[in-house]
């Protein structure tokens, strides 16, 4: 529902100085990176670049300090943000609270990329314990990673909640043909078959079918280091 609800919409609108990481089940280990609320941006991108994640040179070209999503209405919605601000390759971070989300499957997110109604990218926490990265290039998927967080292995999602309660940093590097995504300082996936296009910044919010009641979501620090 989530997926169709936003295809539909956008067609109609047209951490630490090193790395460490996470024992996973199987042997497999996860990157981490040390990431705290209101980091400045030059901290993240050293880490990253210690590691050979990143190039050196670039330098930051988006930066909100803080916004607010706020709607009663069903279905998807975004918000640009940057004031028409397009890049192609970047590290794009963000914190994000949702703060009110009646609905199951309300969700709170960010689109990247943006071209089109059929090219865009997009990162989105769900209430019902989901995590989205998705990439549609031209009317197709290019990349589609959608898991329970639960079910991740070599994340603690114990105390894990989508709501008011809860700040989550969320870090994202894309590269050439990958997206690499990082939730609370933890790498979730890294895919390898995107697509690199210069594109827009949106907000993104999902209010699920029937639900009137008041949905917010909440964002900070957002920053886009490009690498070019």
């Amino acid at each position: 529902m989530l997926r169709k609800a936003i295809y539909a919409l956008l067609s109609v609108m047209f951490a630490m100085a090193a790395f460490d990481s996470v024992q996973a089940q199987g042997g497999t280990e996860r990157l981490t990176i040390d990431v705290k609320p209101s980091m400045k941006a030059l901290d993240l991108i050293r880490q990253l670049r210690s590691k050979n994640l990143i190039p050196s040179g670039g330098s930051r070209q988006l930066s909100v300090p803080r916004t607010v999503i706020n709607v009663r209405n069903e279905g998807f919605w975004y918000f640009p943000i940057g004031r028409g601000t397009s890049l192609r390759d970047y590290v794009l971070h963000f914190e994000m609270r949702g703060q009110e989300l009646p609905g199951k499957t309300n969700g709170c997110g960010m689109a990247f990329r943006i071209v089109s109604k059929d090219d865009f990218s997009y990162v989105m926490l769900t209430r019902d314990r989901r995590i989205v990265l998705v990439q549609r290039d031209r009317g197709e998927n290019i990349v589609e990673f959608d898991k329970v967080i639960d079910e991740l292995e070599g994340f603690d999602a114990t105390n894990y909640e989508l709501d008011s309660s809860q700040l989550h940093l969320i870090t994202i590097i894309a590269y050439g043909n990958e997206l690499t995504l990082f939730l609370n300082g933890v790498e979730i996936t890294r895919e390898t078959t995107a697509r690199s296009v210069r594109g827009r910044f949106a907000t993104m919010l999902f209010n699920q079918e029937g639900n009137r009641s008041n949905t917010e979501c909440r964002y900070s620090n957002i920053f886009a280091w490009s690498l070019q």
